[in-house]
């Protein structure tokens, strides 16, 4: 509610509705500003807390799958009926559905496009004035798939406020799907499935961006899990070619929403080559799988390009997110230290030289850990087993990930790819929550208890996802921080003491519940 009373960062832009009333006709006044934005961030903290708080009785086996997925329903339902939030990319997507509708190619036409090809009722300029001022002129770099969505959202809604609300219902049953999705993916292990429930239904970035931005990777992710869950369909020998292609035609679907789950396509491609080694006519099998995974990628390709109405204009529009910088992007954190460490020593490059650097070798880092995951995933079946050394929860998990190959690489490189990019946002993460939550039980019995193995490599997946997710989640809250000094010293010690007592609450709740807890039992020699 706070954050949706806040209104529009821009005074250029308007809201097409009220939203039943939540959201402001007239911007708030400076000092309710700074009490909105206090109430906007310290109730996303609290969120975070509340969700590592689930983790935490997750990885200790006191929370059911009901449990997580109740929680993550309780803290969806205001997202989903609420605004969008945290980000205004809902409203572009609607301006570039009517520039669709209108036979406008949204990859070669800016939405302000709207202000003079509009319809004559000033939906057109309605449309414009709610997407953010820096989008106006710019192309979008979404495939056909995610234009036709948007093209159908907008012959449905028949204006602004109904094309908002229309996009909501399909982040929400795309969000839901992605869910049901990852739990099928999950099987009928008891621990993969808590993992799911609790590290993808009920994480922050799913709530708070995929439900509550009504962003369209929540459609790209269910589109990889639903081609990961297709390709592990039990075939009969000899007859796997038809899912696997199935499977990649669904994966080449949601590179058409966004480009990264293109590394999906890249992985099943990959293993239909790995899988025809074990033929008994490896070069015939071989070619058979690539040119039925060609022809299901043309496929997808051509069904996206239909239903859009438009070529794969939109390829040369990729760069465009990367005009912008976000601060939390490791290539903008490496820019921004390189930068300070060469004004000591009195060098100051060109403008941008020391990021164009720095993003170049994020995602050469990016690639390169999806290179390497592939080469593993290729040699794997050689490699010798864990030795005497090893712990037993890595050994779990590493005769699990071999298992699934396709969790590690579609997770951690797909972690890679998010994290790596020229700019990070938190809805990034979508493509690969399913596969990193599931690779957190390691394999082990029931998935009990792994989380809290210290050192051990599930462990060490539960420690990275969270602290992933909480962080940009987190970090969407920089924007606020230009409006707490309306507040004056007064109020922003107020809001710092309020901070600090919640945090103190939480660490003391959950000391008091660690001593509560029954030891484990020893074994007896």
């Amino acid at each position: 509610m706070a954050e949706g009373w806040l209104g529009p960062r821009d005074p250029n832009v308007t809201d097409p509705s009220s939203w039943w009333g939540i959201l402001p006709s007239t911007p708030p006044t400076e000092t309710a500003r700074g009490v909105l934005a206090g109430l906007s961030a310290l109730s996303v903290i609290t969120l975070c807390l509340c969700w590592v708080l689930l983790v935490r009785a997750m990885a200790a086996g006191r929370v059911s799958t009901r449990t997580g997925l109740a929680a993550a329903a309780a803290w969806s339902l205001p997202f989903a009926v609420g605004p969008p939030l945290f980000s205004r990319d809902v409203y572009a997507y609607a301006a570039q559905g009517e520039l669709a509708r209108l036979g406008l190619d949204p990859a070669t036409h800016g939405v302000a496009t709207l202000l003079t090809a509009g319809a004559s009722d000033g939906s057109g300029q309605a449309f414009v004035r709610a997407v953010d001022p820096r989008w106006w002129h710019t192309h979008t770099p979404y495939g056909g798939a995610a234009v036709a969505v948007e093209k159908a959202a907008a012959a449905i809604g028949g204006g602004p406020a109904g094309t908002i609300a229309v996009l909501r219902v399909i982040a929400v049953l795309a969000t839901i799907a992605l869910i049901c999705l990852s739990l099928l993916l999950a099987g009928s292990e008891p621990g993969r499935r808590r993992a799911v429930a609790v590290l993808v239904a009920a994480n922050p970035v799913v709530v708070i961006h995929l439900v509550g931005g009504a962003h369209l990777d929540a459609l790209a992710a269910a589109l990889v899990v639903a081609a990961l869950v297709l390709d592990r369909v039990p075939r009969v020998a000899g007859h796997g070619t038809l899912p696997g292609a199935a499977a990649t035609g669904l994966a080449g679907l949601a590179g058409n929403v966004k480009a990264t789950a293109l590394l999906c396509v890249g992985w099943l491609v990959l293993a239909h080559l790995l899988a025809a080694r074990r033929a008994p006519r490896p070069v015939r099998a071989a070619v058979v799988r690539l040119a039925a995974d060609a022809v299901a990628v043309a496929v997808a390709s051509a069904l996206s390009i239909a239903a859009a109405g438009f070529g794969p204009t939109w390829i040369h529009a990729l760069s465009t997110s990367g005009t912008l910088t976000t601060g939390i992007a490791p290539a903008a954190v490496l820019a921004a230290a390189a930068d300070g460490v060469l004004a000591l020593l009195g060098v100051h490059p060109a403008d941008g030289a020391t990021q164009r650097v720095t993003r170049t070798l994020c995602l050469a880092a990016a690639a390169a850990v999806v290179g390497a995951l592939a080469v593993r995933a290729w040699r794997r079946s050689s490699e010798a087993p864990a030795g005497p050394g090893t712990t037993g929860g890595d050994r779990a998990l590493r005769a699990f990930a071999d298992r699934r190959p396709d969790l590690v690489v579609v997770g951690f490189g797909g972690l890679a790819v998010a994290l790596g990019n020229p700019v990070v946002y938190p809805w990034y993460l979508a493509l690969c929550l399913t596969p990193l939550a599931i690779l957190t039980t390691g394999g082990a019995p029931g998935g009990r208890r792994t989380g809290r193995l210290p050192g051990t490599a599930a462990g060490r997946t539960v420690a990275a996802l969270v602290v992933t997710s909480a962080w940009l989640c987190l970090a969407t809250l920089s924007p606020l921080a230009a409006t707490w000094r309306l507040l004056g010293p007064a109020g922003i010690a107020a809001l710092v003491t309020v901070a600090a007592l919640a945090v103190g609450a939480g660490v003391a709740t959950a000391l008091v519940a660690a001593r509560r807890r029954p030891a484990p039992p020893t074994s007896t020699p």
